[in-house]
């Protein structure tokens, strides 16, 4: 019985997870829209759906550019995939079962953060990128980052 908990577990854990997807980046001034699946939220008003407000920059990007890389450094589940002046890419991975999410942040215009968060696999992620992108807004607001 042991024995076919692990396989099970194992199967589990190799089938969740997934390739990069592909169209990750800045488009002409844009992030991609989100699938036709509520496990993605974005910045950007493709449809209401998937829409939150962006996060405000009170000061400049640079900075905004800093306090964002410093929450995700701190945060044990985030890797930094790739960054530059206006763009960040991180992977986000769950505890149990590995799934992986991408999050990107484009710091290009209208002194604002635009995002993108979406799960890689499956359809619903019982809101697991919207409560990420709110906690990340709210720690980005306080002073200590």
């Amino acid at each position: 019985m042991d024995l076919f908990k692990i396989i099970i577990i194992a199967i589990l854990t190799v089938s969740c997870s997934a390739p990069m997807p592909k169209g990750l980046g800045v488009i002409d001034n844009k992030l991609s829209k989100c699938p036709d699946k509520p496990n993605c939220v974005t910045s950007f008003k493709h449809d209401e759906e998937h829409f939150l407000d962006p996060i405000e920059i009170v000061s400049n990007k640079e900075r905004a550019h800093q306090k964002i890389t410093g929450i995700l450094t701190k945060n044990s589940s985030a890797k930094i995939i790739s960054s530059s002046a206006d763009y960040i890419h991180a992977e986000f991975t769950s505890a149990i079962f590995q799934f992986i999410d991408d999050v990107e942040f484009y710091f290009g215009i209208d002194k604002k953060v635009h995002f993108r968060s979406a799960s890689r696999k499956g359809h619903s992620d019982m809101g697991v990128n919207k409560k990420r992108i709110e906690d990340i807004r709210f720690k980005f607001q306080q002073n200590d980052f």
